[in-house]
């Protein structure tokens, strides 16, 4: 079996894994941290009873080299969520469902990294001069976790294939969702998936008449990857699902707001404010106007695949494109939606390949579509424990960490201007 053979084999191995279980101002400016000073769809619910989860995020990582030469034979990378112990008693169902997942998610990847270090070794011992690096990585990301629902895009890259997997959970029972317990017709969807493809694109039929229906039709249901976000159901199309496939990755959000009868308002009630992790170099779509219509974020980054970092990073929305000269061996984006209607980026960097990570947080407005940074910072993530951490889900409840500040108030709220401030 080739090596592009085994990689289609192990990837598919792992989402059936997986799939078993059921922050402006006109110019940046440098700021001090110790100074720093909802969408309502279904009105018989109020924010105030919807509570946004606070979960931990792992990073774990492996590099294999080859005896004491300097060829790493494999790298492997990849991410894990759980629940966070506070709230496990409030949600155990959940957090049983996480944790099980959790398991086989790493275990998936650690028989993956095992099976790469023997293929890797024979194929460097056959034929040194044209071996390279077997590279995988899985980066879990949240894109919904409140008291209703909890929604994850596994984003898996490959060497030069990229794939998405989606776990969709009712927070209460912590089963998996399945398409028709969101949506109330989903014989519908093919026709509105087109319709919002086509009112971006702008062009008639440009992948054929029929691909978007076809692919609904002739693929199974489990195979479909879909995610609850805050604002709608957001599909995930694979390179030559429905278009050719130098189209590359297509996604189309179906938003609550243009389209509510569509949906079961049990998932359309959602808080006024929350933090959505972003996946790079694909689209995102939220209202950023306030005219209920999407419009696309993407977030991208040149990487030095020699090198391992981020030389530049790219933000363009509908209306605006930021391009800057950057350094980061890590980039994580997050949307911020603020109980005002705003919306901000909270870009972190890791700006060092040592175990203590130096992290930078770079913040950006995104009012009215256009992006303006509005402050960079030395600021990360809340590290839990060993390269666990608290995860951004809440924007009147960041944990944060400032280096060398040992205070024990780690708590900040986004403000009006995008910027953390410590909570009173």
């Amino acid at each position: 079996m080739n090596k592009a053979k085994r990689i289609i084999c192990i990837l598919l191995t792992l989402c059936f894994l997986i799939a078993l279980t059921s922050c402006g101002e006109d110019s940046p400016q440098e700021i001090n941290p110790s100074e720093l000073s909802t969408t309502q769809i279904d009105e018989k619910e109020t924010s105030e009873e919807i509570d946004i989860l606070s979960l931990n995020k792992e990073y774990i990582s492996h590099h294999e080299w080859y005896g004491d030469t300097s060829t790493m034979l494999v790298r492997s990378e990849y991410t894990d969520v759980t629940l966070d112990k506070s709230i496990e008693k409030k949600y155990p169902e959940l957090a049983k469902t996480l944790s099980e997942t959790s398991v086989m998610r790493k275990r998936a990847m650690e028989e993956e990294k095992d099976n790469f270090i023997v293929t890797a070794t024979e194929e460097f011992e056959r034929d040194r001069e044209s071996f390279s690096t077997y590279v995988s990585t899985l980066d879990v990301q949240v894109r919904r976790a409140d008291s209703v629902a909890v929604s994850i895009l596994e984003d898996y890259n490959l060497e030069t294939d990229r794939a998405f997997n989606s776990l969709n959970y009712d927070t209460q029972s912590g089963k998996e969702l399945v398409l028709s317990d969101v949506v109330k017709d989903v014989s519908k969807i093919p026709a509105t998936v087109e319709k919002v493809i086509m009112s971006r694109i702008g062009q008639e039929e440009p992948f054929g008449e029929t691909s978007i229906p076809d692919y609904f039709k002739n693929t199974p249901k489990d195979s479909i990857t879909w995610v609850l976000d805050y604002n709608g159901v957001t599909f995930y199309f694979k390179p030559g699902d429905i278009a050719p496939t130098n189209f590359g990755i297509q996604t189309a959000t179906v938003t609550f707001v243009e389209y509510p009868d569509l949906f079961n308002e049990k998932y359309t009630a959602v808080p006024d404010s929350y933090i959505v992790s972003l996946p790079l170099m694909s689209s995102f779509f939220t209202d950023l106007t306030g005219d209920n219509r999407s419009e696309e974020i993407i977030v991208s980054g040149n990487y030095d695949q020699d090198e391992g970092y981020y030389y530049t990073l790219g933000i363009c929305s509908g209306s605006s494109d930021y391009e800057v000269d950057w350094f980061a061996y890590d980039l994580k984006p997050y949307y911020i939606k603020t109980a005002d209607g705003d919306s901000f980026l909270y870009i972190f960097s890791d700006t060092s390949e040592e175990k203590d990570q130096q992290m930078t947080l770079s913040v950006f407005s995104l009012k009215n579509g256009e992006i303006k940074q509005v402050s960079e910072m030395n600021m990360g993530m809340l590290c839990r424990d060993n390269n666990v951490f608290a995860l951004p889900t809440d924007p009147d409840n960041l944990l944060l960490c400032v280096p060398g500040n040992n205070s024990t108030d780690l708590c900040y709220t986004v403000e009006k201007n995008g910027l953390p401030k410590t909570k009173d």
